[in-house]
């Protein structure tokens, strides 16, 4: 009978940006979802906290587009999913054990991705959790961005080499189950995608649908585009085509100078947002020390240059989640007494309507 060559590792981007991220977290929780009822789920936190990592992951993800010079489209996947499960043959590991065996398999991420950073370091950037069923499986989440970088090794299949060979060790360290002794009852089979995987996959099968039709719209208007730029050249030797080409020509400056001042209210706002982040450290800095006077005073600054912020022509919600979650980590790192009085937060007034 056939053997298997390893046990089951599933990775899949978390797509939709942050609202995806949000989806699946509620999701990874939810023992009444249809999915989980109909399998007899029982859910168990294993490492992390899924909202403080579905926090963490947008400010860090919004943070870097805001300061990302080089331009293009935003990040689209805030997270990694990865799912690592057993078969129902075998003997369920204990909490305890699937415990051990998401520590060694962050570890073996940690080794993958970011050898030189401190592993407690990174850990604390991840979350994961058990889903006990019928076909136990742990979920893990990784951030796609990562203290200013993109973690593209993510999507590599050395990442996915690695964490089976880890997998297949850590079950065997810890419960003893080696898995070149499992035989497949139905082999035939194949493999078989989640039910959310599937539902993703539906999705952005849509998505792909409406991209392409974005996409034949975009070149039908390109040929509409030739087909005015030929008659215009044709045109371009009578009184009426010169007046055409002097018109294009003062667009085209109304265009760079609109341009011009896109980039330069860009800077403005990296400017802005540089100098709030180093009074919000002064401020941190002073209550560490115990300075009541200079507290106050850095107090005052933060406030004042959020409500600059507030007033650019650029803000928007995006910016507005990075500036209070930037505003609420402070006021917990300065100090409990500081994280319940939220003597920032309180102050500086929400413009946008987040969901």
């Amino acid at each position: 009978m056939a053997k298997i060559k390893n046990w089951t590792v599933i990775s899949q981007r978390v797509k939709d940006r942050q609202d995806g991220l949000v989806t699946y977290s509620k999701y990874l929780l939810d023992e009444k979802h249809k999915n989980h009822s109909k399998n007899e789920t029982r859910i168990v936190p294993l490492h992390g906290n899924v909202n403080t990592f579905v926090k963490n992951s947008i400010c860090e993800t919004l943070d870097f587009d805001i300061s990302n010079k080089k331009g293009g489209r935003k990040v689209e996947s805030y997270a990694q999913s990865f799912v690592l499960g057993l078969p129902d043959t075998v003997q369920k590991p204990t909490n305890e054990q699937w415990k051990k065996i998401s520590a060694d398999i962050i570890r073996a991420v940690h080794k993958h991705l970011k050898p030189d950073e401190p592993v407690n370091e990174f850990g604390r950037k991840c979350f994961s959790n058990l889903h006990d069923q019928e076909k136990p499986h742990m979920n893990l989440l990784v951030p796609r961005i990562y203290k200013g970088e993109r973690l593209d090794k993510l999507d590599k299949k050395g990442l996915i080499v690695a964490l089976k060979q880890e997998f297949n060790a850590s079950v065997m360290k810890h419960c003893n189950i080696n898995y070149e002794n499992y035989k497949p009852v139905n082999p035939s089979r194949g493999k078989r995608l989640e039910n959310w995987k599937l539902e993703q996959q539906r999705l952005r099968s849509e998505q792909e649908k409406s991209i392409k039709l974005k996409e034949e719209a975009a070149s039908a208007s390109q040929d509409a585009a030739s087909q005015i730029l030929l008659a215009q050249q044709i045109k371009l030797q009578s009184d009426t085509s010169r007046i055409a080409a002097q018109e294009a020509t003062a667009a085209a400056r109304i265009a760079k100078a609109d341009a011009d001042r896109s980039i330069s209210l860009m800077n403005e706002m990296k400017g802005l947002f540089t100098q709030f982040k180093t009074s919000l450290t002064e401020w941190i800095k002073s209550i560490k020390t115990d300075e009541p006077i200079m507290e106050e005073l850095n107090k005052v600054e933060v406030i004042e240059r959020a409500e600059n912020i507030q007033k650019h022509p650029t803000y928007d919600d995006e910016i507005e989640m990075v500036m209070f979650s930037s505003i609420e980590q402070a006021e917990i790192e300065a100090g409990p007494y500081t994280a319940e009085k939220k003597p920032i937060s309180s102050k500086v007034r929400r413009r946008m309507t987040l969901n």
